[in-house]
């Protein structure tokens, strides 16, 4: 009975507190991170989504794209196809399913409580917090790397440090400091509410576009051309160029796919970053321009980049990844180069953290947040999401079998289908209605409690959009070939927007055929306060969804104190 008592007592004290009394109290299913925001923090206007991408997009993930398309055969205006086809899939994609949280303000741990059911969610939830984690520790190796950079221009030595690691670390010494110096500088960051994110978007875009247009434009001059990558690159990337038009096709449909894969889980909790939305608008046209603008331009200055440098650095081989080119031209060159490499350093460290902070820590720490209301917020679940993410010892699982990078490079398997369902549900099943109060009642008053708080409309229609995938990706992530057939290895080439169609059509069939209960209701009344200017006290709210709900003269308002 005393440690019970004890225990109750701790559990009570580890519960989130809320910031003033008019909040509520957060309980197994609320708090204030994953209520419904409102207007006072939603603070993105379009020009914040315009930052967010850029400094997100203009990024080493980004830079090396081309890298993997050009190893299926591609040459460089091939792969740039498949990225530009690619990228405007996913712009579309990223506006498709940011509309929950543009018009209804909340965010991922939320939006599956409608689609899959309010118990059903959980496993979608726990699928990005895995990815989140798993995503958070290899970006940290690449911010750790370009840390290497900063330190290595300020004491060229520290390139030569003696490592005292045992080889079973997986790591050097100076590469594991580097780490550690950029998960250290981390932790600060983790606490600054999203809210918040505006202007260190405007500034780290504004600082990496600069970098990148100086990194183009000095390598272009540098080598008087486009280099030996555009001309021979067959002759670089080791891979015989493919022959026959059916080949080629169903290469770019892979590099246009793989594209779409490589962002899926920021495609699937775009509405994590929409709910902080100023109006609903916000993120519709940014969206669509900068998300392919952004990507297509860094794939492009980094296999631009990478090609010149494979023509005045010839034996150093194809450099695609730029802490590796920095290194290079700072052992290469003199003081003059070693400033450079200094700042062009501590750009993509700034773009490390762009995306690592608010792409897998905060995403973390809300989905967590979504979990565990009563005990985790978002700056909770961010900490433990970056404890997580180096606990895992990721550099060890890039660095070891090839398996790991694959399943990683392979998971849009997983979420192309499970984003079909979300978007098809909300946008055609429900024509973008929703009763807010019913999200947030873990019983059979919801209309969101299905049968037994699984909606199964949404288990078939993503095991549907995920079988015929299966076969490809065992395929892929075996030591072995399988034999698979050709008919069953083009489903596993298309698979993110292949599993995304069937999803989305299984799933609108089967909930025209077995329809929901309420379909296209709204509460009565603003409960949260999600539609008016004053903090939510009570769920007494007089206030018609009419006047206050997504689209009204009232949410359009918040648009006039948004630059």
């Amino acid at each position: 009975m005393v440690f019970a008592f004890k225990s109750t007592r701790w559990l009570r004290r580890l519960e989130v507190d809320r910031t003033n009394k008019s909040e509520g109290k957060a309980t197994a299913w609320i708090n204030r991170d994953i209520v419904p925001l409102p207007p006072s923090r939603r603070t993105w206007g379009a020009w914040s989504f315009v930052g967010f991408w850029l400094l997100t997009g203009f990024n080493i993930s980004g830079w090396t794209t081309a890298s993997s398309l050009l190893g299926l055969g591609l040459n460089v205006w091939q792969a740039m196809i498949s990225v530009i086809v690619g990228n405007l899939v996913v712009a579309c994609a990223v506006v498709g399913n940011g509309f929950v949280g543009a018009e209804w303000h909340v965010g991922f741990p939320i939006y599956n409580r409608f689609v899959w059911g309010v118990f059903g969610s959980f496993f979608p939830l726990l699928m990005r917090i895995l990815l989140s984690i798993v995503w958070y520790g290899v970006q940290l190796v690449f911010g750790g790397k370009s840390v290497k950079v900063v330190i290595g221009a300020l004491w060229p030595s520290f390139y030569r440090l003696r490592n005292t690691l045992p080889p079973s670390a997986g790591i050097e010494l100076n590469d594991l400091i580097g780490i550690l110096v950029f998960a250290a500088i981390s932790i600060p960051l983790l606490t600054v509410p999203p809210e918040h994110f505006r202007k260190p978007f405007l500034v780290g875009s504004i600082i990496m576009t600069i970098t990148t247009f100086a990194l183009f434009i000095w390598a272009l001059a540098k080598q008087g051309g486009g280099g030996p990558l555009l001309s021979q690159p067959s002759a670089l990337s080791g891979v015989e160029p493919l022959s026959g038009s059916a080949q080629l096709g169903w290469a770019m449909a892979y590099g246009i796919s793989s594209t779409i894969g490589s962002i899926s889980a920021g495609i699937l909790n775009q509405s994590d970053y929409t709910r902080f939305a100023a109006y609903p608008k916000a993120q519709i046209m940014s969206q669509l321009v900068i998300v392919p603008v952004s990507a297509v331009l860094i794939a492009f200055f980094g296999v631009m980049v990478t090609s010149c440098a494979a023509g005045f650095y010839p034996d150093d081989g194809l450099l695609w990844a730029p802490y590796d080119l920095l290194q290079v031209v700072q052992l290469r060159g003199g003081p003059g180069a070693r400033a450079a490499c200094f700042f062009a350093g501590c750009a993509f460290v700034l773009s490390q953290f762009g995306i690592n902070i608010p792409g897998n820590a905060i995403s973390g720490g809300i989905d967590l947040s979504g979990l565990l209301p009563q005990y985790i917020n978002i700056k909770r679940g961010a900490v433990i999401t970056a404890a997580l993410g180096i606990a895992i010892c990721p550099w060890k699982l890039l660095a070891g079998s090839n398996v790991f990078l694959t399943v990683l490079s392979s998971f849009s398997v997983f979420l192309g289908p499970l984003t079909g369902v979300m978007i098809s549900d909300y946008l055609i099943v429900r024509r973008s209605k929703l009763r807010l109060t019913h999200l947030y009642m873990p019983n059979d008053h919801s209309i969101y409690y299905f049968t037994h708080g699984v909606n199964f409309r949404a288990v078939i229609a993503w095991v549907f959009g995920v079988w015929p995938l299966m076969p490809g990706f065992i395929n892929a992530v075996s030591p072995q070939s399988t034999g698979l057939s050709q008919g069953w290895t083009h489903c596993y080439d298309l698979a993110w927007p292949l599993g995304f169609v069937v999803s989305a059509t299984v799933h609108v069939l089967s909930s025209k055929i077995f329809a929901p209960i309420e379909l296209g209701s709204v509460d009565a009344d603003d409960v949260y306060g999600t539609f008016r200017e004053d903090a939510p006290s009570a769920p007494t709210r007089d206030a018609s969804l009419e006047e206050y709900g997504p689209g009204s003269e009232k949410d359009e308002e918040i648009a006039v104190r948004v630059v």
